[in-house]
């Protein structure tokens, strides 16, 4: 192998030739081995043809012909990769001085770095650097993944105090052992001398032992008085890692200080309650709250816990015969989100969900609640949660507000049951069925209060929930029903179609426009009467199934009109001129030949066809 890439480096002159050869080579496993040697010379030779094969086929490990892998040891070729390795800091080719260096410095054994080596020579590279500016380089070149030790950490903060974002990126990650937190104390120390609070607290939050954290924190309870500089240090202290027990702490600060310490529990309160594992905690601060009659505290921690807990405090709000203003008030500060996650462009936001008796229990006792604060919380589950017994209740009420909650939310669940175990009982698959046997009774007795409720249950679906509409409708009878058995119904009421066309789900959407382009005098005119939220499907992006129903829709709107129907062709060329490939330029051209087919007064002189009949007729009768 290395004889071909030697004789192939001499004989061909052409770089791109040449990369087109040893892509070829690649292909042998023995080819990645020998970084060391082709590695130096492909990237001397031309780096900018080179340098994406060499790192998508660089390695510093070979096979052997027996097989078994052994690392490639820097020192056997270190006359070339040195070499290598100065001319990539020359082109400031980050990428691959971190790999480099990391070959360079490797573990005698195994996988990793040798530590010891790493750390020397990144503190001597870093003393060396004259300037901030190529101090920063030195960072940016050794920033791979590793842990710094506190020697380290400290001689490169004597260098320099902006290495501090590089300390904190490389601290140790004590990860579920609280006995890995250890504090570097010496580290601490200088940043403290300097008033340098932001890199200090940090070092605490990560590696603050939490015994030590705790007896600080208990020891500023009992010196600060001041409410504001109490909570100011708690929060600066606050530790961040796996496992750690907040809550007896929490306890005691608030057996010390009261509300005082209020502003850090909730503003941390679900670190201190949330997640696997802290179900005690949170009984514990819910004891206290209640203890102390602190309903604010104890109805932010329900929320933020388990939804073991959540459900718990709720019943025992119902059992405990407490008067109904007091319950009904409880309930009120229960209802809402437990805990928010949003990044840039998307937000996710977590709601316990209570159980189907629980649930029975509240709208037995407060109907209205169900319907506004607690809605939330009705939420059926594809996994089997349900609530067959509360649509029995809300349909004996006949509380058609539940009932078409519950429905917007039952029509959108798959029952996979019916695919992977069709033997097995399916409750959300029933209900399913039950509610719609409720609505094809009322589509059967009165087809506009049918348009007006499956409008309303439709419009209650949000964007993106459903992801395979096809399995949904072979296994749900309420989507079906909704979605495929009664498109001719919704013609009874025009307002309800249009509410389908403004909803927010991309399958209301494309029901609306299906009814919209069905072959009804009542459709068409409906379509020209919405012909302006019509035409922005023309342009908008569009699932290729939802456009083409749009498309339909649009041919019965100039079906019937004639003004309607020249804005429609007036708006269909411009949209052949999108740059969009995907978009469907063929059936976008059936559209105008179908509304010339209607109007032919819209065609153009090119467009009209020439008949020679009458003609021909003449010359043969002469």
């Amino acid at each position: 192998m290395r004889r071909a890439i030697e004789q192939l480096l001499e004989s061909q002159p052409d770089d791109r030739r040449l990369r087109d050869h040893v892509e070829g080579l690649c292909r042998d496993p023995v080819f990645p081995g020998l970084t060391y040697f082709w590695g130096p010379r492909l990237y001397a030779r031309n780096r900018v043809v080179f340098r994406p094969f060499i790192l998508n086929h660089y390695s510093n490990w070979a096979i052997p012909t027996e097989g078994s892998w052994r690392r490639v040891v820097w020192a056997d070729h270190a006359a070339e990769l040195e070499g290598w390795l100065q001319a990539a800091r020359t082109n400031r080719d980050v990428v691959l001085i971190r790999r480099l260096q990391q070959w360079k410095y490797a573990a005698q054994k195994h996988w990793g770095l040798d530590a010891s080596r790493w750390n020397t020579a990144l503190v001597e590279a870093y003393k060396a650097a004259p300037t901030p500016a190529v101090r920063a380089i030195v960072l940016d070149e050794f920033d791979t993944w590793f842990q710094l030790d506190e020697p380290t950490a400290v001689r490169l903060y004597e260098v320099d105090r902006a290495s501090s974002a590089f300390l904190l990126k490389h601290l140790p990650f004590a990860g579920w052992n609280e006995k890995e937190r250890v504090m570097w104390d010496r580290l601490g120390a200088l940043a403290r001398a300097v008033s340098d609070n932001t890199l200090y607290f940090a070092l605490y939050r990560r590696l603050m032992p939490v015994a030590r954290w705790r007896d600080e924190v208990l020891g500023l309870a009992s010196f600060l008085s001041d409410p504001g500089a109490l909570n100011q240090a708690l929060e600066d202290r606050h530790l961040q890692g796996y496992r750690i027990d907040y809550a007896n702490t929490v306890i005691d600060l608030v057996e010390r200080r009261g509300r005082d310490v209020m502003p850090y529990i909730r503003a941390k309160l679900v670190d201190i309650v949330g997640g696997w594992g802290r179900d005690k905690e949170a009984q514990r601060l819910i004891a206290l709250a209640e203890q102390k009659g602190w309903w604010d505290l104890w109805s932010a921690t329900a929320r933020a816990a388990p939804t073991k807990i959540f459900q718990a405090a709720v019943g025992k709000t119902m059992d405990t015969g407490l008067p109904p203003a007091v319950a009904r008030e409880r309930l009120n500060v229960l209802a809402g989100v437990s805990r928010e996650w949003n990044w840039p462009g998307i937000g996710l936001a977590r709601v316990h969900t209570l159980d189907d008796n629980l649930a029975c229990k509240v709208y037995q006792s407060f109907p209205d609640l169900i319907r506004g604060p607690l809605r939330l919380h009705v939420t059926p589950h594809w996994w089997g949660r349900g609530y067959p017994k509360l649509v029995t209740l809300a349909q004996t009420a006949g509380d058609t507000e539940v009932m078409d909650t519950l429905a917007a939310r039952y029509a959108t669940i798959v029952s996979w049951n019916q695919f992977y175990k069709p033997d097995k009982k399916d409750e959300i698959a029933q209900t399913a069925t039950t509610l719609a046997t409720y609505y094809q009774a009322i589509r059967d007795q009165d087809p506009a209060e049918f348009a007006r409720r499956s409008a309303n249950v439709l419009t209650r679906i949000p964007a993106y929930a459903t992801f395979n509409q096809n399995r949904l409708l072979r296994s749900n009878d309420l989507a079906r029903l909704l979605f495929v058995r009664s498109l001719d119904s919704f013609l009874a009421v025009p307002g309800s179609v249009q509410d389908l066309i403004e909803g927010s789900n991309i399958h209301v959407m494309m029901l609306a426009y299906r009814v919209l382009a069905l072959p009804d005098a009542r459709a068409r005119r409906l379509a020209a009467d919405n012909v302006d939220i019509l035409l922005g499907t023309l342009l908008r992006p569009l699932r290729r199934k939802t456009r083409l129903a749009a498309f339909d829709a649009l041919v019965n709107a100039a079906r019937a009109d004639a003004a309607v129907g020249a804005r429609v062709h007036a708006r269909a060329r411009e949209a052949l001129k999108l740059p969009d490939k995907r978009y469907p330029k063929p059936e976008l051209v059936g559209l105008i030949g179908r509304i010339l087919a209607i109007r032919p007064e819209l065609a153009t002189a090119a467009e009209r066809p020439l008949v020679y009949r009458r003609q021909a007729a003449q010359e043969r009768a002469a």
